[in-house]
């Protein structure tokens, strides 16, 4: 803790020097007396390897022996000199004004100063005196928000003359409390007491009972009990308030009569609040419950989304309810938002969560390229050249039979035959003319052969095509998904808040594809969109989380990505400071290592989901797609061919008419030419 330390013990020295505090007295070191009289009790017990921040009160007389602690940093906070008691030099506060300033929270110096204090010198244990103490709560409230980091093992140590002062809600809502209040009638002896943690919680004020009694002339506690009592091992019913967040298979929120486990204090006094909660995450609070003799209520009051939490810390949804204090834990899908992990504690990871999409199905081939599709496009193009070699050779071979039996031929006409008998051949058609040389009628056998083999082939493969149906390429990968450009959907921006800051261009591009609509609206695009994609999520262990506006029907025209768009790790987010999370850690651990992360998905998604969609969604995984069976052919399937008969009938009729212009003028020049010879 290097920063703690070149903070902390330099602030100390400076604000111990030359200071002598009267009226009440603290001495916090070791058990032994004094010989000057004044009162010891032990803090290197209870706070030692932690920063410890020091709110001085200059009314009270105040020692702190710190020759028995060890890895320890100090950091003192004068109320009256708050100006003070920080030096420019080690921490600049312009950035955190800054900060508060344009996000318009409320702050004054002294929660500036724990704000740096426990962001830069990592404070967990906290020591304030008698009037000190209220303001001081106040200001931790907000600066354990502000401060980026936080601890699970916060201690509070407070010396005090009347509990008048505690009945804050504060001491309600921590565990880590200890005061200390001296005895109005001796002076040696101090009580120890900490609050009420445990039981029903009232709103209106904190109770406390006494752990010990120290008394300094002897240095003896009476009872010698741990001043920190581990207050969490034995809950006695009190009350752990859950976002009431419906969503299967994480949450589960029914409102029943019978069998309920819970209730939903959004009803206030209502019997018609009793409900029955369950799901693969509510399951673990209802676990620690059972472990730590605790009671799991729901507030649904604005559970209706995710939610989001703001910079002012104010915040909408679930995660608003946790920021504001009306719930002190939510679940169901939460995912590691490290925006809102600014201002809340999450726990560790639940489940491994993936978002993919349900694109639409790959429609059938049927367009004029089903002409093209026997072959591919090589082998094509190594038809092409044969075909050019074959009319190449007849040309030449042509020409050379002339040659030979004395035919006068020119080399337009060589083309000609060579160009019409290698196209009547590649179509099994007989050419017109008549040849004698035996070399070139082996040779036309062979083109035949050859001929005959490739349209057979041809055939075949058009056959195969009409039969059994192909498909478009399906959009079921993340970068078809940006080729095909489709536009896909959901009804929450927190299926996106883990990719909406990306800046990778994949990333980028499929979110400008993405748009926002209410569960009425994509439970109608569902059914008559085919370009839109629809989002669900890939459980861990072979499920889908699927929304209820997607129905089975729908869904049979649909497809799942092969891959996820994004996974993430879903937590439970905790308001910060909730003393139970440590534990709640703990539970978890051992909940995957005891496989019931796995169990559970398999009994929450059998007991409260449809388990038709969950098959048919698995099936698309593991089959091809599925055959349609017998399709009657329309024009469409003909179209291709169609084209080249239309393509053909037009260059037959644009050459019928060159012939007709070419001979209208040479019969026009051979009427002059008689017409010049009669004169």
């Amino acid at each position: 803790m290097a920063t703690a330390g070149q903070l902390g013990n330099g602030l100390l020295e400076q604000s111990l020097q030359g200071r002598k505090f009267r009226g009440s007295s603290y001495d916090m070191s070791s058990t032994h007396v004094r010989k000057d009289g004044v009162r010891r009790w032990p803090v290197q017990l209870y706070l030692h390897e932690t920063t410890i921040c020091l709110i001085w009160n200059p009314k009270v007389e105040f020692q702190l022996n710190i020759s028995h602690i060890n890895n320890y940093a100090i950091i003192n906070i004068g109320l009256k000199s708050l100006e003070l008691t920080f030096d420019e030099d080690i921490v600049n506060f312009s950035e955190q004004r800054q900060q508060f300033s344009e996000n318009d929270l409320k702050f004054n110096a002294l929660t500036e100063k724990l704000t740096m204090s426990i962001k830069k010198s990592h404070c967990e244990s906290f020591i304030a005196f008698e009037n000190d103490i209220l303001p001081f709560v106040e200001a931790f409230l907000n600066a354990s928000i502000y401060s980026v980091w936080r601890s699970k093992r916060n201690r509070f140590v407070f010396g005090i003359q009347n509990e008048n002062l505690c009945k804050h809600k504060f001491f309600r809502e921590q565990s880590g409390v200890l005061l200390v209040e001296q005895s109005r009638i001796d002076l040696q002896i101090f009580y120890l007491k900490t609050n009420k943690f445990q039981g029903l919680q009232s709103k209106a004020s904190a109770s406390f009972y006494e752990l010990d009694t120290f008394n300094a002339s002897s240095g003896k506690f009476i009872y010698k009990n741990n001043l920190f009592p581990d207050k969490i091992k034995n809950l006695q019913g009190r009350e752990i308030v859950v976002t009431g967040f419906d969503y299967l298979p994480y949450s589960s929120v029914k409102y029943v009569s019978d069998e309920n486990n819970s209730y939903d204090l959004a009803f206030g006094s209502n019997s018609s609040g009793a409900v029955l909660i369950d799901g693969t995450e509510i399951r673990t609070i209802l676990t620690f419950c059972e472990l730590y003799n605790c009671r799991v209520l729901v507030d649904s009051t604005e559970a209706d989304d995710w939610g989001e939490v703001y910079p002012n810390i104010s915040g909408e949804g679930s995660l608003g309810m946790v920021i504001k204090g009306a719930a002190d834990i939510s679940v169901g899908a939460m995912y590691s938002w490290d925006i809102d992990y600014i201002f809340l504690d999450m726990s560790m990871y639940l489940v491994r969560s993936g978002i993919t999409l349900l694109t639409p199905a790959p429609r059938r081939l049927a367009s004029w390229l089903l002409p093209l599709e026997p072959f591919q496009y090589n082998l094509w193009l190594a038809i092409i050249i044969y075909l050019i070699l074959e009319m190449l050779a007849l040309i030449f071979m042509y020409k050379f039979e002339n040659t030979v039996v004395g035919r006068s031929r020119s080399w337009y006409q060589n083309f000609q035959f060579g160009y019409s008998t290698t196209l009547k051949l590649f179509v099994s058609q007989a050419g017109i003319e008549c040849v004698q040389s035996i070399t070139l009628r082996g040779l036309l056998f062979t083109y035949f052969l050859n001929d005959i083999i490739i349209t057979s082939i041809y055939g075949g493969g058009l056959a195969s095509i009409l039969t059994i149906p192909s498909y478009e390429e399906a959009a079921d990968t993340v970068e078809r998904l940006r080729s095909h450009n489709l536009k896909w959907t959901a009804n929450s921006l927190g299926w996106v808040y883990g990719i909406r800051n990306a800046d990778d261009e994949l990333t980028m591009a499929i979110m400008k594809n993405f748009h926002l609509y209410n569960d009425e609206q994509i439970a109608e695009m569902s059914q008559n969109r085919l370009d839109m994609g629809f989002t669900l999520e890939r459980l861990p262990f072979g499920h889908y989380a699927i929304g209820d506006y997607l129905s089975s029907k729908s869904i049979e025209n649909l497809r799942i990505m092969k891959e996820d768009l994004y996974f993430q790790y879903t937590v439970a987010f905790t308001k910060r400071l909730w003393p139970m999370l440590d534990r709640f850690d703990q539970l978890i651990y051992n909940w995957h290592s005891a496989g019931l992360d796995i169990y559970w998905e398999l009994r929450i998604v059998a007991n409260t989901m449809d388990l038709k969609k969950q098959k048919q969604i698995e099936s698309m995984m593991y089959s091809n797609i599925d055959d349609m069976g017998p399709i009657k052919l329309s024009m469409s399937n003909f179209a291709g061919i169609l084209l080249i008969w239309v393509l053909g009938i037009a260059i037959a009729i644009m050459v019928f008419l060159l012939e007709l212009i070419m001979k209208f003028y040479e019969n026009k020049k051979l009427s002059l030419n008689e017409v010049e010879k009669n004169r």
